[in-house]
C-alpha cells in the first residue's frame, strides 16, 4: 500500500512499526553523502526476495521501487501528479483513455532501457495481484517503445482510473515477463467477462483462478539482483540495515545529490525514538509517541518537525440499528456532551487537531469543497451540556436519581469499543466514558483484542458505540464511502449500486443510516446514491454533490468526528539541507522522490 492517510492513522495508533530483528549500527551513516532513514512501509526481512509484490519484499518505495507518477495528495484533483517514469501524459475520452510517454533516457540499473513493454508487463502483473481489476483497467497497448495507451473496461467511467494506474509498480519485462504464459492477455481478457453466457462465465471463473495461481508464482519470485529504475539500487542487506547506492542509469541522476541511503531496521517504536533523539536519522515518518518524547526529539540539534495535512480523522460511530442510537436527539445530545478539545488533548496531542465540523471530511478539506455560507450552515455541535439535556428531555428521556432513563423506561447504560494497540482510541474512549458517566449515562470502555476481530464484530452488529476511521481522503469518493458505503449496506455488484438492509446480517451494514436524509433547507437526498455518483464525475461536477453529502453527514450525525490527524514527519538538517519543506504535494511522498526532483543535498 502506498503512503496514505490510513498509514498515518495506524502510526498514531501504535501499529505502523512491525517488529523485526535487532537493528545494527550503520557504519556508512557517518558519511556526509549517506542519507539515513527507516522504511515506514515494512521492515527489513533477511531472506525475503527483492520483489515489490512480496509482502515482505526487500524493496523501497520511491527509492528502487518506481511507478509512473507520484500523487500530490490533492483533495480536489485526483489527477494531480508529479512525473515519475512517465514524463508526460494525456487524458482523453473523459478519462476513459490515457496515453503515457516514458521519460527520455529512462534505464534500469543494469543499463537496459525502460520501455513501453515493461509497462505492459507490469500491468499484466497488476492483474495477477488483483490490483488492475480494482480500477477497471481494460486494455494496455504499447504504441511505440516509449508510449503506452490504457483504456478502461468498456462501459465503465471510473474517475480515479488515471490516479490508480499511475501508482502501479513498474517492473522489468525481462525479469517478470518470463513468469507469465505467452497468452497472459488472453487469460486476462477472458477473466473479465461479466455477461450471462453460461459457458463464458465458467471460462471467466477458470481464468480468474489461473490468474491467481500466476500471481502466487510472481510473489515468490526471487530476482538474483535488485533491478531498479529509480534513483537508488539495493547494494547489500543485513538484519540491521539495508544499504542502497545511487543508480547511475537513473533518468534524472544528475539531480540526485545523495550518494548512498541506509534504511535502519527496528524492533519497535522506542528504537525509532532513540534513533531520532540521538540524531541518527536524516528523515523519519511519524511514530506513535507521547509529548515528552516529541520534546526530546525536537531538542536534538538539527531535528525539525514537518507537518502537512492528513486526510483522515477519528470518529465515534453509532450503530443506528441499536436502540436508542436510532434517535437523532440521542446522537446530537452525545455530540454536545463530548468535549472534543479535552478528548484530543489527552488522546492525540501530537498528531491530532480538534474537529470543528462533523461533516464527513477533515477540516483541511472542508473549505476546499464548501463555500463560506455552506460551512456556516453546518452545526458545530459545540460542548453544551444544557442543550444536550433539553434535547433528551424533548425526546422523552428522564433523569432519575442522577441517571438517564430511556423513553422505554429502562436505564441508559453504554459501552464504547476500541482496539488493542490503538492507544489514542483507548485513551479517548476513557475520556468520553467519564464524560457520559458524569452526565448520567453509566459508560465503560471495552477493548477488542485485534483489529480483524474488531471489524468482524462491527459487521455482526455487536457494538452500539465504536471508534472508526473516517474522512479517508483526499478523494471525495473515498471520504464519503467510509460512511455511506459498504458499512452502510451500499455495495457495487456487477457494476451497479445495491443496498443491503441492516436486517441482512451477512452484508456488513452496521451503521444502518436512513436511506433518505432531510437537509436543513428541506431537500431530501439519498447519500448512498450520491456517494456512488462521485465515481463518474469531474471535481467541478462533484462540488455540489459533496456539499449535499457534507450536509447529510452533519444533519444525520452517523458519527461524531473527534479529531483530524495531521501528517507529521521529521528531518534533520545537520548533515543534509534543501528539504522540500514548502512543497506539500512532494512532502507527502517518500524522500527518494524528493531526491529525484533535485531536493536534499549534503551540507558539506
Amino acid at each position: 500500500m502506498k503512503k496514505t492517510a490510513l498509514l498515518a492513522v495506524l502510526a498514531s495508533s501504535g501499529m505502523l512499526l512491525a517488529t523485526m530483528g535487532p537493528a545494527a549500527m550503520a557504519t556508512q551513516g557517518a558519511q556526509s553523502s549517506t542519507f539515513t532513514t527507516i522504511n515506514e512501509y515494512h521492515g527489513i526481512t533477511v531472506g525475503a526476495p527483492m520483489n515489490p509484490f512480496n509482502s515482505n519484499g526487500n524493496t523501497f518505495y520511491g527509492f528502487d521501487q518506481m511507478q509512473l507518477g507520484w500523487f500530490t495528495n490533492s483533495a480536489t484533483n485526483v489527477n494531480a501528479f508529479i512525473p515519475g517514469l512517465a514524463a508526460k501524459w494525456q487524458i482523453v475520452g473523459g478519462g476513459t483513455t490515457v496515453n503515457v510517454w516514458l521519460q527520455p533516457g529512462a534505464k534500469w540499473s543494469n543499463g537496459k532501457p525502460v520501455t513501453a513493454n515493461d509497462v505492459v508487463t507490469s500491468m499484466a502483473v497488476a492483474f495477477t495481484q488483483g490490483n488492475a481489476q480494482a480500477f477497471f483497467l481494460g486494455s494496455v497497448k504499447a504504441l511505440s517503445p516509449t508510449e503506452v495507451q490504457f483504456t478502461q473496461v468498456p462501459g465503465q467511467h471510473y474517475n480515479q482510473f488515471f490516479n490508480n494506474l499511475m501508482q502501479q509498480t513498474i517492473v522489468p519485462s525481462f525479469e517478470y515477463g518470463k513468469l507469465m504464459p505467452g497468452n497472459i492477455w488472453t487469460i486476462i481478457n477472458e477473466s473479465q467477462y461479466t455477461g450471462n453466457n453460461a459457458a463464458q462465465k465458467a471460462l471467466a471463473t477458470k481464468m480468474q483462478t489461473e490468474l491467481t495461481d500466476i500471481g502466487k508464482k510472481i510473489t515468490t519470485f526471487a530476482p538474483a539482483n535488485d533491478i531498479s529504475a529509480g534513483p537508488f539500487v539495493l547494494k547489500s542487506l543485513n538484519p540491521g540495515e539495508a544499504f542502497l547506492v545511487k543508480n547511475p542509469y537513473f533518468y534524472a541522476a544528475s539531480k540526485v545529490k545523495v550518494q548512498n541511503v541506509v534504511f535502519r531496521n527496528y524492533t519497535g517504536n522506542q528504537q525509532i525514538w532513540n534513533y531520532m533523539i540521538s540524531g541518527q536519522l536524516d528523515q523519519a515518518p511519524f511514530t506513535a509517541m507521547p509529548t515528552n518524547i516529541l520534546n526530546q526529539i525536537l531538542h536534538t540539534a538539527g531535528n525539525k518537525k514537518v507537518v502537512t495535512p492528513s486526510f483522515v480523522a477519528a470518529a465515534l460511530a453509532f450503530n443506528q440499528g441499536i436502540y436508542p442510537y436510532n434517535m437523532l436527539a440521542v446522537r446530537q445530545a452525545l455530540a454536545h456532551i463530548i468535549n472534543r478539545n479535552a478528548v484530543q488533548q489527552i488522546a492525540e496531542p501530537v498528531v491530532g487537531t480538534v474537529s470543528q465540523y462533523s461533516d464527513g471530511m477533515v477540516d483541511a478539506a472542508t473549505p476546499q469543497w464548501l463555500s463560506a455560507s455552506q460551512i456556516k450552515g453546518l452545526n458545530p455541535y459545540s460542548y453544551n451540556v444544557q442543550l444536550a439535556t433539553q434535547e433528551l428531555q424533548k425526546a422523552g428521556f428522564k433523569k432519575v436519581n442522577g441517571q438517564w432513563m430511556m423513553p422505554n423506561g429502562k436505564p441508559w447504560t453504554a459501552s464504547i469499543y476500541t482496539v488493542n494497540g490503538f492507544s489514542d482510541w483507548i485513551e479517548a474512549a476513557k475520556v468520553i466514558s467519564s464524560e457520559m458517566t458524569s452526565f448520567g449515562i453509566p459508560t465503560q470502555p471495552n477493548i477488542v483484542s485485534s483489529y480483524s476481530q474488531y471489524l468482524q464484530e462491527l459487521a455482526q452488529d455487536k457494538f452500539a458505540l465504536s471508534f472508526w476511521i473516517n474522512a479517508l481522503g483526499p478523494q471525495a469518493y473515498g471520504t464519503f464511502q467510509r460512511i455511506f458505503g459498504p458499512n452502510d449496506g451500499y455495495q457495487i455488484v456487477g457494476g451497479k449500486l445495491v443496498h443491503y438492509l441492516y436486517s441482512d446480517k451477512t452484508k456488513g451494514n452496521w451503521l444502518d443510516i436512513p436511506q433518505l436524509i432531510t437537509l436543513g433547507h428541506g431537500k431530501v437526498v439519498n447519500p448512498g446514491q450520491l456517494t456512488y455518483s462521485l465515481n463518474s464525475m469531474t471535481p467541478a461536477q462533484q462540488q455540489p454533490v459533496v456539499a449535499q453529502l457534507a450536509a447529510a453527514a452533519n444533519a444525520d450525525l452517523p458519527m461524531i468526528t473527534l479529531w483530524n490527524y495531521i501528517n507529521v514527519q521529521f528531518v534533520n538538517t545537520s548533515r543534509f539541507t534543501d528539504f522540500p519543506l514548502n512543497n506539500v504535494g512532494l512532502l507527502n511522498n517518500p524522500a527518494g522522490v524528493w531526491m529525484a526532483q533535485g531536493y536534499v543535498q549534503p551540507t558539506s
